[in-house]
């Protein structure tokens, strides 16, 4: 694992003149904080290790990006920190700590829906079940915005209108009443970044946000991502299998196997500095225009018990 002091050295490396990554106050308290996090699934013998002993910290505005393998227990770990896992999800979650701007994060232990944490957005995967079927994409927007604090139904329209125009669907009174199968693919995914982006979190957690994009598309998204997350100030973690993409749109990268992070490592040096041979099968499977005549993928043994 790198230390803090490293991550941050490489953070301002890679973004000369960019603004620091820690709050203007000089708080260096990490806007999230996880310590021996271990989510299960499951009882007994049929209990399933979905994430174990995870650990880490992500600063006031940065970048951090979470790859590894499916099954490797990304997005059970991206929905817990959100506050989407527990008992009523048919999960067992225990930590030594999950701090959001420092405040200890807990869940209802009985079999209560869980309760999203204030101050973190999500964007999922698939933005077509994400959104709701039956209400409109202004309705949907109403329903966030109310619960981030905005009352008056005006006051609404016009945050729904700007940030609707900030991921650059302009055709705006079009979208606000169309429901989301009126749309496609492409527009709903612009839209549920919108609706994340708009009550102003502090971490925005983006699952896959280029999964099923061509090349060009999965590139504008990244851009779009990174461009919004930072005129706001808010931490980004990206949870993605492109690890191309990663490398350049990410400050820290988290490396997942089996439910385990076996690697922590500023993104700007990680391929030269990686540690764990997984990590470096995993960086050895990005293709490059240069070896893309005889390229071969490394195979991948296992490197961590079960």
């Amino acid at each position: 694992m790198t230390t803090t002091a490293e991550r941050e050295s490489a953070s301002t490396a890679m973004h000369d003149g960019d603004v620091d990554a820690r709050d203007a106050d000089g708080d260096s308290r990490p806007v999230l904080s996880v310590k021996n996090l271990e989510v299960t699934y499951g009882i007994g013998d049929s209990a399933v290790s979905a994430v174990k002993n995870v650990s880490f910290d992500i600063a006031s505005g940065e970048r951090v990006a979470l790859v590894g393998e499916s099954g490797s227990g990304k997005s059970t770990l991206a929905m817990t920190i959100a506050g989407l896992v527990n008992a009523s999800t048919g999960a067992t979650v225990s930590s030594n700590g999950l701090e959001f701007e420092g405040i200890t994060q807990t869940q209802p232990t009985g079999r209560g829906l869980p309760e999203r944490t204030a101050g973190i957005a999500m964007v999922f995967q698939d933005a077509m079940t994400a959104l709701d079927p039956v209400w409109t994409i202004g309705g949907q927007f109403k329903h966030v915005l109310a619960g981030a604090g905005v009352r008056r139904g005006r006051d609404r329209t016009d945050l729904a209108t700007h940030w609707l125009n900030k991921v650059g669907l302009h055709d705006t009174e079009r979208v606000l009443r169309s429901r989301p199968y009126e749309l496609s693919g492409g527009m709903r995914q612009r839209v549920m970044t919108a609706l994340a982006l708009c009550g102003s979190p502090r971490l925005l957690i983006a699952d896959e946000p280029t999964s099923a994009l061509d090349a060009s598309l999965a590139r504008g998204t990244m851009e779009l991502l990174q461009e919004l997350t930072r005129e706001q100030g808010t931490a980004l973690l990206i949870v993605s299998h492109d690890i191309k993409l990663c490398l350049e749109f990410s400050d820290t990268m988290l490396v997942m196997y089996r439910g385990e992070l076996i690697e922590q490592q500023p993104s700007a040096t990680i391929a030269s500095t990686a540690v764990h041979p997984y990590t470096k099968g995993l960086l050895g499977c990005v293709p490059t225009l240069s070896n893309r005549s005889a390229f071969r993928l490394p195979v991948l043994r296992d490197f961590v018990s079960i």
